[in-house]
């Protein structure tokens, strides 16, 4: 009997102690959620018609807080260039995540339709960045990771 009673309390406390599910200390970032290369082709990107696959521009995300990256646009046609701006802000919307400068809406990252680069179709996670800094300079990137 002792045994019986010792073997319901310890399967009684062992239940107790459960790992909760909806506590998640490792949970991941917004900013490492977003973080990563993000690539564009000529279904994504019409402007890009006349560039091989070794000269598509790309987009890359870099973590630098839970809600903070950076963006490094590069451009490897005409002369391979980078732009990297810093202290993008990330914010959840109902419709994915907006990125921001200062007061600006750069992008955002939504669920999308992609075409792959055979010219598939799917669904996923589709970046849309557009900046236009000054007259000479603008950044316009769609790609998916």
């Amino acid at each position: 009997m002792n045994q019986r009673l010792l073997l319901c309390a310890l399967l009684a406390s062992a239940t107790a102690c459960q790992h909760e599910s909806d506590i998640q200390p490792n949970a991941p970032t917004l900013a490492g959620e977003v973080a990563g290369t993000y690539q564009t082709n000529v279904y994504l990107d019409p402007s890009c018609v006349a560039l091989s696959a070794s000269q598509m521009p790309y987009a890359e995300l870099q973590a630098e807080s839970d809600s903070t990256v950076t963006l490094i646009y590069t451009k490897l046609y005409p002369a391979k260039s980078s732009q990297r701006i810093s202290n993008v802000v990330l914010k959840r919307q109902a419709d994915g995540i907006h990125l921001r400068i200062a007061d600006s809406a750069i992008g955002a990252l939504q669920t999308d339709r992609i075409f792959m680069n055979n010219g598939m179709e799917k669904q996923g996670k589709l970046l849309r960045i557009s900046l236009q800094n000054d007259p000479q300079s603008s950044l316009y990137f769609v790609g998916f990771k």
